[in-house]
């Protein structure tokens, strides 16, 4: 019990010491040193608090060092590059996730407007009779032609998607690799 008091009275006293910085970056920091210090209690349990969190250092050296890592991007106190390098990982999959998933939805796109013009008879989009359902695509033994949709319509309207998915792909990926 005195063990989980001191931890918070300390991060009652880090709190107060991060006063400066907004309130969502105030509590990641809050999270991230009670996350270190569980961490070493935990593969440490008999050892004293006390000396764990002197190791931490004085709230107020801890809390100015935070401010200014994330104010004026000086280094990073010990233990936030652990953090820090978690979100470039999960930075770098959602980035090369997002290119592969917006080049293939736009790549496919512009494959079919491309195929239309080929193809006008096995590419399309049609509508089921009773209009309950909608197929879009290539087929071998294309539905009748009074139930397709847009016809040579398909042609600019899936070009023009495909060259938005495109563009809206980019932006994304050049708003990512700024996080990098």
């Amino acid at each position: 019990m005195q063990t989980n008091a001191a931890v918070q009275q300390y991060l009652q006293q880090l709190e107060l010491y991060l006063a400066r910085l907004n309130a969502q970056d105030r509590n990641d920091v809050l999270r991230e040193i009670e996350s270190h210090l569980f961490d070493v209690l935990e593969s440490q349990p008999d050892a004293d608090i006390h000396l764990i969190l002197q190791g931490f250092g004085e709230p107020r050296q801890l809390a100015q060092q935070y401010i200014a890592h994330l104010t004026t991007g000086a280094p990073p106190p010990k233990g936030f590059k652990a953090i820090t390098q978690v979100k470039r990982s999960v930075t770098y999959s959602l980035y090369f996730s997002m290119a592969v998933f917006g080049g293939v939805t736009a790549f496919s796109l512009l494959l079919t407007a491309i195929a239309k013009l080929f193809w006008p008879e096995h590419v399309g989009v049609w509508s089921e009779s009773a209009g309950e359902a909608i197929t879009l695509g290539i087929m071998a033994d294309p539905k009748p032609a009074e139930l397709e949709v847009l016809g040579y319509g398909l042609v600019p309207v899936a070009a023009l998607t495909g060259l938005a998915v495109l563009w809206l792909t980019r932006k994304v990926l050049l708003a990512l690799k700024k996080q990098l």
